[in-house]
């Protein structure tokens, strides 16, 4: 039997048990305490992590992933069996899991190339040196923001921690004003946020050239170095802050030459920083001169984007993600979507509350009048809601499918029109080429 490890992991990540499960492995889950992109992401509800456990082996708490303890822990554990994969889905836990899993000997990309692709620096400082296209770039501390270090970039630019997620911290500058008030906001920001997330996110911050373009993302799967896409998606981004992704549409409705354009650059990427292993969710910006790199998450698509791809293919893919790593060979192409389904972010414009007279009983007629089967967008009358300006914090998501990308968008827009009526909050919406 073989024995699989994972370490932290995203909600929809919490799925990978029982695709273990199912594919005859022993199943281990370390749960770290500091810093777990779980735990932010359930609000500290453990609850909601209970009913996976079931097809978990051995449930361990451990305090961190930084310093001997997970190390000592891993240790441990191989010896009274012999770990065959050790893997995570949780941003927060990629790099000491790539530390350790070069260790261990399992498959899972080398510390230093993984590094080089999440430290966003690293990222471009690599790209540029190798001459793949990239945006320019450079870095300031938060101190140096503070101190009014003004940016020797023109305006426009997009600001980000080094290393971060969920879109934390950062922001796209048109004018000056909007540079000023993101640094004059920025440390009570970091001070009213969760301490999880201070301490995941850091405080370095690149400042990068704004690329306009559409938005995509490749979903890939890296094996010997060769790049294979399972997916590609456009995505669609809210109508006040084109910062904040609303959906992940999926196919993404580009041709065949242009699906190959990015798989070719993504290649180009990979080979530079040489990842030679892993599933990844490459996220890349499209214009006239063709794809060019946001960033790269060492981990498979998030937020509830797995479950749509499962219910577009009828493929597991956390079965994908187990198989690969312990060393079988997947066979597999974007060319298997034949359906279109979006996932649409649910999330308050202004933030306030829900309706002190919402009904939640009118919400499943709404979800039928859309043809909507997958909902997590679940809300008590009077409830605080936040306003969107992350991924985290938002009410939930659904899925809505339709004959194309654009159809399928415009569908959800039209639902949160009317969920926003039922709600009695505006909610956030989105915008891009081809919407109504």
């Amino acid at each position: 039997m073989k024995h699989v490890v994972l370490v932290d992991s995203t909600v929809s990540g919490l799925l990978a048990f029982e695709a273990a499960k199912r594919l005859g492995c022993h199943v281990t889950f370390i749960h770290p305490r500091d810093a777990s992109f779980l735990t932010i992401s359930v609000k500290g509800d453990h609850s909601k992590i209970e009913p996976y456990l079931e097809h978990v082996d051995d449930y361990v708490r451990i305090d961190s992933l930084e310093g001997e303890e997970f190390h000592n822990l891993l240790v441990q554990l191989h010896g009274i069996r012999k770990i065959d994969a050790l893997l995570s889905t949780s941003e927060a836990a990629i790099v000491a899991v790539a530390r350790e899993a070069e260790w261990l000997g399992t498959r899972y990309p080398r510390h230093e190339h993984l590094c080089d692709a999440v430290y966003k620096s690293r990222l471009r400082e690599r790209l540029r040196d190798n001459n793949v296209r990239s945006p320019d770039f450079q870095v300031l501390s938060e101190s140096q923001l503070a101190e009014g270090t003004a940016p020797r970039l023109a305006l426009p630019f997009v600001i980000k921690p080094t290393r971060g997620f969920s879109k934390q911290f950062s922001a796209i500058c048109f004018t000056q004003q909007d540079f000023d008030a993101f640094v004059e906001h920025i440390r009570q920001a970091r001070a009213d946020s969760d301490p999880m997330i201070n301490a995941l996110v850091s405080r370095d911050y690149v400042i990068e050239q704004y690329v306009n373009g559409t938005l995509h993302s490749v979903e890939a799967i890296v094996q010997d170095g060769v790049v294979s896409c399972y997916a590609t998606t456009i995505r669609f981004r809210a109508d006040y802050n084109e910062m904040l992704e609303m959906t992940a549409t999926m196919p993404s409705g580009l041709d065949t030459a242009a699906r190959n354009g990015l798989k070719a650059y993504v290649q180009q990427v990979f080979t530079v920083l040489k990842l030679d292993m892993g599933l990844y969710h490459v996220e890349l910006l499209r214009d006239d001169e063709g794809p060019c790199l946001v960033e790269i998450n060492a981990r498979m698509m998030g937020s509830v984007a797995p479950q749509m791809y499962r219910m577009l293919t009828g493929i597991d893919p956390f079965d994908m993600l187990i198989r690969l790593h312990l060393g079988e060979t997947l066979e597999i192409d974007d060319s298997l979507i034949e359906t279109t389904g979006t996932v649409v972010t649910i999330a308050s414009r202004y933030g306030g509350r829900i309706a002190d007279d919402y009904d939640p009983r009118l919400l499943q007629p709404l979800l039928d009048k859309y043809d909507i089967t997958f909902c997590t967008a679940h809300v008590v009358p009077g409830q605080q809601v936040s306003v969107y300006t992350g991924n985290i914090g938002t009410i939930g998501h659904v899925i809505v499918l339709d004959d194309c990308p654009y159809a399928a968008a415009n569908k959800g827009n039209k639902f949160l029109a009317e969920l926003s009526l039922l709600y009695g909050n505006e909610l956030a919406k989105y915008t891009g080429p081809e919407l109504a």
